[in-house]
Parts: structure tokens; C-alpha cells; sequence
């Protein structure tokens, strides 16, 4: 890694050797990967918690919906403006930006929370419902009874296949990535036609016509806290879609196709799940299985086809997140490593010993073995997977006030004199604007509110809000949940700092300046 005489950012040449001969993605390639890891499993079954929110009130379910769809879309579109600023490695994604408009130390924090944090839960989180997805297909009410080990260990090899196929055929990959991504589009299509047309035969369960009536859930009176309620929940579907970043030197015209694809990918990805919450709102039920279930109501027969078709689809759907967040979690890796941010990175580039993304499944496999002590075990014991959905909903939530920061940044550095270079895009200061206040709010509620305030007014209360399939008899409650998502925050603070004392014990000679160091003047950039 290093810098030019005008002591400009460049990447590594390794990278740019990487970079030339890999370039084959275009705009199709990275829109199939965006969409293959944000469109996944949860779009089936977390509109349950958005319709308890709002009573089974369609106004706020939609609403709901559509405010986070404009804060999510908002934040796309103002990064159209910061992927264009150069950054140290070609695949440093969202940390290399972060560096660039945000500061040395922030950027630096992030390199290290990206790969440790953040792709180091997530991938173990999608591997988990990979493997849920699975047994699902056998368990014809949904609700998986094997027990947690197994699925943990389903899970632990879907991520060794992966990554190691990573290493040997990432073209394959990617196209698996394009044909999985065509395909989801068939269990969504069913939903959502099924779930209108049945609705517009059936009007008493509508809840747009029969709010009341169509539930014995409901009351289907509108309710503004459930809707805002509703928000962090929902703020989860449109995630990991910058995962694209991790891949720019392996693509053809990043600086084009990555701003172009973010937003294509993010526009269809908010009418999908528009649509298909629309459909469910026809039938009077959050859930794919549940709208089903109502349209075959005269058959048992034509449900237990739907329930095993469903749920073959929902496992190639999640076949496909795992794929994308894998080939993005890897990269992320690799980058961070070729970098040498993170704890131990020499070591680990001796034993890549230079061979592309070899590093980076090094550490992949590292931050697994740790989060399968860390999470796997509890989950294993209590046999839930609710602490594993619950991580997820945080990590995310967390990101998200990365991403308000990262859009804030951009419209500070249309006025700064010494700011990176960009390439400017039309209504990049409004739209920043409303995409960071939007996630800075949504991150503020969640915390304050949803994990303190509500809580402490009922700690007891059974928390369902977290869970996806399995079945168990372990009632999580309020307190459990408002612990794990502390117990997440001390996390995000402590391995940053821990990362950095680890490096200044183990290595007298780094040359790069801490997070709590000022930056050497060296590398400062003009």
C-alpha cells in the first residue's frame, strides 16, 4: 500500500493487478448483487412484527414502509456522490470513503468495525437462516424443530463452501448471484399477486376495506408510535447495499456503474417489498406462508404444495444473500488486511502468502470461530435463534447511523476547501440531507425509546420482535433483549480500541498512526 509523490491515495498493485484482470462485473453483475443480499428471507416473515406494530392498520403499515423506503433511498442516492472520491484500496468500500470525507481517525475506526463487526456477525447471522432455510424445507408448519447445534453446524459448513468457493470460482459465483437473484423474483411475484387478487374476491380480509374485521388479531385503529415502532424493523430490508463497494476493483466502470447500481438496486428492492407488503395487507397477514394458507384455504393438499414451493424459493433466496455477503465480507476482509488495520495482519499475510483473497479468509474464518463462541454458544444453550436475529437487527441499526454520518459528510465537503474530489451529482445536498436526519432519527428512536424507554416500562413483556423459523420453548423478554443490544454496544466501542492496543503490544514497528493517534504527517493528503 502506498501513496504517489503528490502524496495522493493509490491502490496497492497487487490490487490493481487484481483489479485488470478481474474487471468483469458490469452494471447486471453488480445490481444482481446488491439485490442478492438485501432482498433475503425477512421480507417472508418481519412484516409480521410491522403489522402488530400498526394494529393491522393498512395506512400505517404502508406508511411505515414508505419512510423508511425515502430515508433508504435518499442515503443510495447521496452515496451516488461519495463513491467517486479515490480511496487507499480499490475494494475498501464504505471504511475508504468513511477516511476520506469523514477523517483519518473515524475512517480508521470503521476499517476495523467493517470486516471485525460487521461481516464478521452478519455472515454468521444469514449463515444461520441459510441453514434454517434448509431444515425449513422439510418442516411443513414452519417451524423448525431440530435443534440449534445442528443448525449452527449446517450453517458453520455453508460458510466454509462459500468461502472457499470463493477462492477458486468467484466468476461462478457471481453468475449463481444474477440467476438466484432472477429467481427470488418468483416466490415475490406469488405473493404479491395472490395476496391482491384474493384480497379483492375476499374483502373481509381486507385490511384496507375491513380493518376490524379481517383480524381477530387487530383492531385496525391507526397508531403513529406503532408506525415509527416499525421503522428500525423495517430499515433492516434495505441493508447491504453497499456491499457493491467491496467489489469496485473487480468492476467494469466502477465510478459509473456503482453510484447507477446502488440506485437501481434500492429503487427495486423498496417496490418489491411495497408490493409485496400490499399483498399481505390484501389478506390480512404479514407472513407469505399466511397469505397461502388463506388463498388455498379449501385444500389442504394446495397448502402443503405452496409451504414446500415457498419455502424451496425462500432457501434459494437466502442461497443467494449468503453468496453476495460472503464474496463482499471476503473482499472486505482482504482490503482491510492488505492495509494492515486490523490485529495480526503481517501474520495473516504470510500465511496468504500474497494469493488473492487468501487473507481475507483467513480472518473470515477467525471472526467466525469467535462469534460462533460468542453467540452460538447462548443460542445453543436457551436453543433459539432469537439472540442471532436480534445481532443482526443491531448491526444494522448501528450501520445505518454510519451511513447518516458518511451522507452528513458529503454535503460538509461541497464547502470545504480542502475536501477529496468528487464527482458532483444534482440534489446531492437536499437528499443527503433528508437520508441522514431520517437514519439519525431512526437510530435515536431505536435506541432511546424502543431499548430503554419501552422497555423499562415493561421489562418482563415477551419480546418477539426477534426470531425468524425456529421453534422452542424459550420466551425471550424485554429485559433479554435490552441486554444483548447493550451488551452490543459495549462491543462496537471496545473491539475498535482492543484491535489497536493489540497491535501496539505485538508489533514496536507499525508505521501507521492509531485511532487515538493523530495521523502521521507522511500520509496526510493534500
Amino acid at each position: 500500500m502506498g501513496f504517489n509523490k503528490k502524496n495522493k491515495y493509490t491502490a496497492s498493485s497487487d490490487i490493481n493487478v487484481s483489479r485488470k484482470t478481474a474487471a468483469k462485473i458490469g452494471l447486471f453483475g453488480a445490481v444482481s448483487i446488491i439485490i442478492g443480499s438485501t432482498v433475503g428471507v425477512g421480507i417472508f416473515f418481519k412484516n409480521n412484527t410491522v403489522f402488530a406494530n400498526n394494529h393491522g392498520n393498512a395506512a400505517g403499515i404502508l406508511g411505515s414502509w414508505i419512510i423508511t423506503f425515502i430515508i433508504a433511498l435518499a442515503v443510495a442516492y447521496s452515496f451516488g456522490e461519495i463513491v467517486t472520491c479515490k480511496t487507499k484500496s480499490a475494494n475498501s468500500g464504505l471504511a475508504g470513503w468513511f477516511e476520506r470525507l469523514v477523517g483519518y481517525r473515524a475512517g480508521r475506526t470503521v476499517k476495523i468495525m467493517l470486516p471485525l463487526l460487521y461481516y464478521g456477525i452478519y455472515v454468521l447471522v444469514d449463515a444461520i437462516f441459510f441453514s434454517e432455510a434448509i431444515f425449513n424445507c422439510f418442516y411443513l408448519d414452519n417451524q423448525i424443530d431440530a435443534h440449534m447445534i445442528y443448525i449452527l453446524l449446517v450453517a458453520l459448513a455453508g460458510i466454509f463452501i462459500f468461502a472457499t468457493l470463493n477462492l477458486f470460482v468467484s466468476n461462478f459465483l457471481r453468475k449463481c448471484s444474477s440467476v438466484t437473484t432472477i429467481l427470488k423474483f418468483i416466490p415475490l411475484a406469488l405473493v404479491i399477486f395472490s395476496g391482491i387478487i384474493f384480497g379483492s374476491l375476499h374483502s373481509e380480509h381486507n385490511l384496507f376495506t375491513h380493518a376490524a374485521e379481517a383480524s381477530s388479531t387487530y383492531d385496525g385503529k391507526f397508531n403513529f408510535a406503532g408506525m415509527l415502532d416499525s421503522l428500525p424493523a423495517i430499515l433492516f430490508a434495505f441493508d447491504s447495499f453497499l456491499i457493491i463497494g467491496n467489489i469496485a476493483g473487480e468492476m467494469k466502470d466502477p465510478n459509473k456503474n456503482i453510484p447507477l447500481s446502488i440506485v437501481v438496486s434500492m429503487v427495486v428492492s423498496g417496490i418489491l417489498y411495497i408490493l409485496v407488503t400490499l399483498g399481505q395487507i390484501c389478506v390480512g397477514c404479514g407472513s407469505a406462508y399466511a397469505v397461502f394458507d388463506y388463498v388455498f384455504s379449501f385444500s389442504d393438499e394446495w397448502k402443503k404444495t405452496f409451504h414446500i414451493i415457498i419455502s424451496i424459493f425462500i432457501f434459494i433466496s437466502i442461497f443467494g444473500v449468503l453468496n453476495s455477503m460472503t464474496m463482499g465480507a471476503i473482499r472486505s476482509f482482504d482490503s482491510a488486511i492488505e492495509e494492515e488495520v486490523i490485529a495480526g495482519s503481517k501474520w495473516i499475510k504470510k500465511l496468504g502468502n500474497g494469493k488473492f483473497l487468501l487473507n481475507g479468509f483467513i480472518l473470515l474464518t477467525i471472526t467466525q470461530i469467535f462469534y460462533t463462541i460468542v453467540l452460538g454458544i447462548p443460542s445453543v444453550v436457551m436453543n433459539t435463534d432469537q439472540i442471532f436475529d436480534g445481532v443482526s437487527n443491531f448491526i444494522v441499526l448501528a450501520f445505518f447511523g454510519v451511513y447518516a454520518t458518511l451522507s452528513a459528510a458529503s454535503i460538509v465537503n461541497r464547502y470545504s476547501l480542502k475536501a477529496p474530489e468528487v464527482v458532483k451529482q444534482k440534489g446531492q445536498v437536499p437528499v443527503a440531507a433528508i437520508g441522514a436526519i431520517g437514519c439519525f432519527f431512526v437510530f435515536a428512536y431505536g435506541m432511546i425509546w424502543q431499548f430503554c424507554g419501552a422497555i423499562a416500562i415493561k421489562p418482563t413483556a415477551a419480546f418477539e420482535a426477534w426470531g425468524l423459523f425456529h421453534a422452542n420453548s424459550f420466551t425471550m423478554e424485554a429485559w433479554m433483549a435490552c441486554m444483548w443490544f447493550w451488551i452490543m454496544c459495549g462491543i462496537l466501542i471496545i473491539v475498535p480500541i482492543l484491535n489497536e492496543l493489540l497491535i501496539k503490544l505485538t508489533d514496536k514497528n507499525y508505521n501507521q498512526a492509531l485511532i487515538w493517534e493523530k495521523q502521521k504527517e507522511s500520509v496526510v493528503r493534500k
